[in-house]
């Protein structure tokens, strides 16, 4: 794999050819790459401009009533409001309206955007496989784009390395040995571990095998895990050095650290690769946002007015970030690339202390995050670059976000790598009509755990991953095709003896919310798009972590397309997701 990035590169190459601009000698681009957390596709105000409170499910709207009793209508408003300074760069660029992510949950996406490769390909399919298995030295497209000369820095979550084991290891080896701890002091010896253990960062640390600085990156900045908090945050290093307490807002510290980045590189006279991952909008969001961002909302909730004050954080940042850029000359050829490493959770989820992702949600589409519905895996992403993209558009085509780093290293003028399933997006920008994907697939978990989404199980955010069925999932000529795996008896409500897998066939063009299965109708399109998944998904190596037994039945799935009767009613949670 490692002969993917032996790439050859000369700094007097023209720059590339844009659109209509024939100027030569045109200065490499700086590229940024901002990615928040578990950002639905409808909660920003650039993709939900056709969408009203009708289109939100109705079994979200009713645990909204029943759990935070916030207006829908105000949520809606917010969601407009939230989000001025990237709303106007996605205006000026190119906006993808049919973009997914290559995962349903954060570390397994994360690690497919970083190399440009399906992760199922090295094993990965859930957040415990990547965190086992860890990143495969080498194989990070960043080496790629560093190795052109570029200044490289990744700020944020990172997510996709083995943690540390030995601090924890010398942490209870030192308790352990401490004569002082007796049966009697027991519960005492737990929290002095437990502070240990946060106060030494083991939480985020990532090996140094897996460390950005070993991986493409010149600085880090940023965390190895799940979240991270907002305030008084323990889990962040820099380079290879526990950070200590981060005592500012996160998303302002983040922000702060790619500015100084930037400032320092142009400085230098080098162009800048900064990856700038921010911790928001993840999780339940209990911290308070800063009151400079929290006075904007005023709905009555604070719930509401809380999660949208932190989406107002991020863009505020960002816009600080674009001023920056203009007065230092930088604006017009910098590529800004903005993204989701997943769906949203569910709104009005609950699972004793965790409130959900408000409405819209991943509004028009069905599920959250941790499902293969498209509220899963369907994601806002636009590219802003004004040297480059000469006409702003609004573009349908098929992407993914394992496209990002193949289209920057093309803007730079090196040379993608041959082998991986990213696909530069440039010829985008030239032809809005230009077939990148002809489609794209997805193998994991099918589960509810992800969008805290338990009020359909008997069982609690914790266990009913250990009961979540597998799925696969291809996307192709507007049509979904997802197998789901078998229920077992006593899980779900709606199925509470139990059901077997099925398989579902939709037309997401003129279905987005999934609501009509087709694949008892179309038997041959059933047939052509699961024999191209089984084609590319036959040498998916087991996980490391996920329940073989989960994965062997995506394996001997195949069989499906000749046993399963095709049901042409909604099937596996239909209408809760």
């Amino acid at each position: 794999m490692k002969t993917w990035f032996n790439v050859l590169f000369m700094w007097n190459l023209v720059a590339l050819l844009f659109c209509s601009c024939s100027t030569k000698n045109v200065p490499k681009p700086n590229i940024l790459f901002i990615m928040m957390d578990d950002l639905g596709y409808g909660q920003i105000g650039m993709y939900n401009d056709t969408i009203t409170t009708r289109d939100f499910n109705p079994f979200y709207v009713h645990l909204v009533d029943s759990l935070e009793g916030y207006s829908p209508d105000k949520a809606l408003e917010f969601s407009r409001i939230a989000t001025p300074a990237l709303s106007t760069l996605a205006k000026e660029g190119i906006l993808f309206t049919n973009a997914y992510t290559s995962s349903n949950i954060c570390a397994p996406s994360r690690l497919g955007i970083a190399t440009g490769t399906l992760q199922c390909k090295w094993g990965v399919y859930t957040n415990e496989d990547c965190e086992q298995h860890g990143l495969v030295p080498g194989t990070l497209l960043s080496e790629v784009i560093h190795n052109a000369g570029y200044a490289t820095a990744h700020i944020g979550k990172w997510h996709i390395g083995k943690r540390n084991d030995k601090l924890l290891t010398d942490i209870t080896e030192k308790y352990n040995a401490n004569p002082d701890v007796e049966d009697g002091n027991a519960k005492t010896n737990r929290l002095e571990i437990q502070k240990a253990i946060n106060d030494s960062g083991y939480l985020g640390s990532v090996i140094d095998e897996h460390n950005p600085r070993n991986n493409g990156f010149d600085y880090y900045y940023g965390y190895n895990y799940w979240a991270s908090q907002f305030y008084n945050s323990t889990l962040v290093w820099e380079n290879f050095k526990h950070a200590g307490i981060q005592k500012e807002y996160n998303t302002n510290t983040f922000t702060d650290k790619a500015i100084d980045f930037m400032g320092d590189q142009l400085g230098k006279g080098k162009p800048f690769y900064v990856q700038l991952h921010y911790h928001a909008v993840h999780d339940s969001l209990e911290p308070k946002a800063p009151d400079i961002y929290l006075k904007n909302f005023n709905s009555g909730s604070f719930r509401l007015n809380n999660f949208f004050a932190h989406i107002y954080g991020v863009d505020f940042n960002v816009n600080r970030i674009v001023q920056f850029l203009k007065s230092k000359g930088q604006y017009e050829n910098t590529l800004i690339v903005f993204t989701s490493d997943n769906g949203a959770m569910a709104a009005g989820a609950y699972d004793g202390n965790k409130t959900g992702s408000p409405l819209p949600g991943n509004t028009p589409f069905s599920g959250h995050k941790g499902t293969y519905f498209q509220g899963g895996i369907r994601v806002p992403f636009f590219m802003h670059w004004p040297n480059g993209i000469r006409k702003p558009e609004v573009s349908n085509q098929l992407v993914s976000t394992m496209d990002i780093l193949p289209t920057a290293i093309d803007a730079i003028g090196a040379k993608v790598p041959e082998g991986i399933d990213g696909k530069s997006l440039l010829p985008l920008f030239e032809n809005p009509d230009k077939i990148v994907h002809d489609h794209l697939i997805w193998a994991g978990l099918h589960s509810y755990k992800w969008g805290y989404l338990i009020k359909k199980t008997t069982k609690t955010h914790t266990t009913e991953v250990k009961y979540a069925p597998p799925s696969w999932t291809i996307v192709k000529d507007g049509y979904l095709l997802r197998f789901i795996g078998k229920l077992e008896a006593g899980i779900y409500l709606d199925y509470l003896d139990g059901r077997g897998p099925v398989l579902e066939l939709y037309d997401i063009k003129n279905d987005p919310a999934e609501q009509i299965n087709l694949a008892g109708e179309m038997p041959g399109k059933v047939e052509e798009m699961a024999k191209i998944y089984f084609n590319e998904s036959a040498n998916f190596p087991p996980p490391d972590v996920w329940k073989r037994q989960k994965w062997e039945e995506l394996v001997n799935s195949k069989s499906i397309i000749e046993n399963l009767e095709y049901n042409s009613r909604p099937l596996l949670m239909k209408g809760l997701c």
